[in-house]
């Protein structure tokens, strides 16, 4: 809870500086409560020929007020000069939010104590409010704290009838007394303990206080398609729902609910503001069934400014925080996600998404434990994301995670729908790891990568602009590891770009063997299942080895493939630190690798075990550069603490890259042609 009342103003009407310099946004804050109303009988009219005043109505309004200590003087002339076009909002302690208007300033001096002293009373308008039209015209006023619909700890199922002063109890029997489509159940602060399904109908919103309304669910069911709050409509096709589910902290009962929020064949609904914790399997789930409607997608969902905790387990039905499934243009932003609180070995994803599109993640934050492996070897489910059988238009950006998890873009049956141009962009996510973290005691090492491109065919993915410290790989490029059963489809990738990140720190420092920056690995080697590759783009990232212990990593970029590899690229980077070979080119099992077209051109390689391109024998190649433009010197990083990978004036990698078609840099600046090595351009 706010030990303050925040007080925030800005003005975005278009008529200038007249009250005060437009386009800023003011905060300040009050130590102080908001008193009990005032009530007051206004009328409303106009003047008529004569000059009198003819009144057409009379409301009674509610005034409230702030007394706080002395504010600056000149907050006080900003807030007496505020006319109707400006922006006043006061959240309370509570964390609830309120656009205020109407705002009266009255300081009160007094001498004490060899000094002047005093405070300063604020008085306003909170329960209605003034819609301003294009240029502060057609004003409407509206009642914003409605008399129906309400619940209430105190109220009553058997006598209440909705009002504000008889609400109902409970949400559940809310839900069914509601039923026009653009109402809003409004819940009021409390505690409530309710014990069977919540069906919200359709076009019905749900309102809370924040955390301080509390839904307590013991609700739970064997099937994943049933939450505590239920949104379904009759499957086969897609209904409008045009609601919300804002401002309530939901609780699954220390993990005796199992599911938190279902949404199944709905469109538009809005689920923001929100505390959802304690769900044995999954915080909230978008549901359209892929094998009886494969292009039935839910359309204009969101959630947002949630903090969702504790709601995933590995057990039931690949769960998350967020599961996803058949959604088009899905918002996920702004929330926080939250898994250490179970065991290893029993924990699910944060965020598990399948057969989407148009699919936005961003600025969110993560934070999950270093190992889901247990004691006994029970692998967890230790993703940030996992992604499967995206349909197109994808992006996982802006967020920042903490613990040593993954992000995984996955599957079987990805595809790029006609109606969308790409398939999924991973970018601009930072990874935190300040300390070397636990390593599986099963050798099971190769869990811990940062970012996975794994499963069958992918097609214009693209990972760039990520900052990733003391993983075990950075970035994996992998194919299944058997030839049989759930993975046989479509082992075709095409237009791969993993471009300007910066993965440091990379291996463990107490283990010899793998730690490699970028891994691209084909699993089998069965000749009928071999993947064929064509246009990987592998440059411009920065990836050092040196992680502060016994053994650095093994490889900057390795290579483990077989089938047919056409087109590859793998120049401008960085590479740094490692105990083996710069790059390690290999056909996997020492089996076939056609290699075609391969340039692993200007890079630069410096204090790695050798600095150099190992080819294995084994493999058939065409056209392979493995040498041109290559350079061993010290790249002459900024340096300092922490490390910085900009490079200093004079460092051998400014322009002595090759354009390979990419446009601005890690920092966003544009790219020189020929570009420097590196994930930066030098700024002089």
């Amino acid at each position: 809870m706010n030990k303050y009342l925040k007080f925030e103003y800005w003005n975005t009407c278009d008529l200038g500086n007249i009250y005060y310099q437009g386009g800023q946004h003011f905060i300040f804050y009050l130590d102080a409560d908001v008193g009990e109303p005032i009530h007051e009988e206004v009328e409303e009219g106009q003047e008529n020929g004569d000059g009198d005043f003819i009144p057409t109505y009379r409301r009674q309004m509610k005034r409230y007020r702030i007394r706080t200590g002395l504010i600056p003087d000149y907050l006080i002339d900003a807030i007496q000069r505020m006319k109707l076009h400006d922006h006043i909002e006061l959240t309370f302690k509570s964390g609830e939010v309120e656009q205020i208007y109407n705002i009266d300033v009255e300081p009160e001096w007094q001498f004490e104590k060899y000094a002047w002293q005093g405070t300063v009373t604020l008085t306003f308008d909170m329960d209605e409010s003034i819609t301003v039209g294009a240029c502060c015209d057609n004003l409407t006023v509206t009642d914003a704290i409605p008399e129906w619909y309400w619940i209430a700890t105190d109220g009553s199922d058997d006598t209440g009838d909705g009002h504000y002063t008889t609400p109902w109890k409970t949400l559940a029997y809310a839900c069914t007394q509601v039923t026009t489509p653009g109402e809003t159940i409004h819940v009021k602060a409390g505690t409530y303990n309710e014990t069977t399904q919540i069906v919200k109908p359709l076009g019905i919103s749900i309102r809370g206080q924040g955390d301080n309304t509390h839904i307590i669910s013991t609700f739970t069911h064997a099937s994943n398609l049933q939450g505590s709050i239920q949104c379904v409509s009759p499957d086969g096709i897609t209904t409008d729902d045009n609601s919300s589910i804002s401002y309530i902290k939901l609780t699954g009962s220390n993990l005796t609910a199992g599911r938190g929020i279902f949404v199944g064949y709905r469109n538009n609904v809005d689920i923001h503001h929100c505390t959802i914790e304690d769900f044995a399997y999954y915080g909230i789930y978008f549901y359209a069934s892929s094998t009886a409607y494969p292009d039935l997608f839910m359309t204009g969902h969101s959630v947002h400014d949630c903090i969702i905790t504790n709601c995933s387990n590995n057990a039931t039905g690949y769960p998350g925080n967020v599961r996803t499934h058949g959604t088009d243009g899905l918002l996920i932003y702004k929330n926080v996600f939250d898994n250490r609180e179970r065991a290893a070995g029993s924990n699910g994803n944060s965020i598990k998404t399948w057969r989407d599109k148009r699919l936005k993640i961003y600025n969110n934050t993560f934070y999950r434990n270093d190992s889901e492996i247990a004691a006994d070897g029970t692998y967890g489910w230790n993703f940030f994301i996992e992604n499967w059988d995206y349909r197109g238009d994808c992006e996982y950006y802006n967020n920042t995670h903490y613990g040593l998890a993954k992000v995984d873009i996955g599957g079987e049956l990805n595809n790029v729908d006609a109606d969308c141009t790409y398939g999924f962009k991973v970018y601009n996510n930072v990874f935190l790891n300040p300390a070397n973290a636990p390593r599986s005691v099963n050798g099971n090492e190769e869990d811990y990568v940062c970012i996975t491109v794994e499963g069958d065919g992918h097609d214009r993915v693209e990972v760039y602009n990520n900052y990733m410290q003391r993983y075990n790989w950075g970035i994996a490029l992998t194919t299944p590891s058997s030839g049989t059963g759930y993975w046989h489809h479509n082992w075709n990738w095409d237009d791969i770009k993993i471009h300007h990140n910066i993965i440091e720190n990379i291996g463990y420092s107490d283990f010899q063997y793998s730690g490699i920056g970028i891994w691209w690995v084909n699993g089998t080697n069965d000749a009928p299942y071999y993947g064929t590759f064509a246009n990987v783009l592998i440059a411009n990232n920065t990836i050092t080895g040196n992680n502060g212990g016994t053994y650095p990593g093994y490889n900057g970029i390795r290579m483990d493939a077989n089938g047919t590899a056409t087109n590859i690229t793998i120049s401008n980077n960085i590479i740094t630190g490692f105990s083996q070979n710069a790059i390690s080119i290999n056909a996997h099992s020492n089996d076939s690798l056609d290699l075609i077209n391969c340039d692993v051109t200007y890079n630069c390689f410096y204090n790695n075990g050798t600095n150099a391109v190992f080819v294995e024998a084994a493999i058939n190649e065409t056209n392979l550069d493995v040498a041109t433009g290559n350079i061993t010197t010290d790249p002459t990083f900024v340096g300092g603490s922490p490390y910085d990978y900009h490079l200093q004036a004079g460092s051998p990698c400014i322009n002595a890259g090759i354009n390979v078609g990419l446009t601005t840099d890690y920092d966003g600046q544009a790219v020189d042609d020929p570009p420097e090595i590196g994930a930066y351009e030098y700024q002089e």
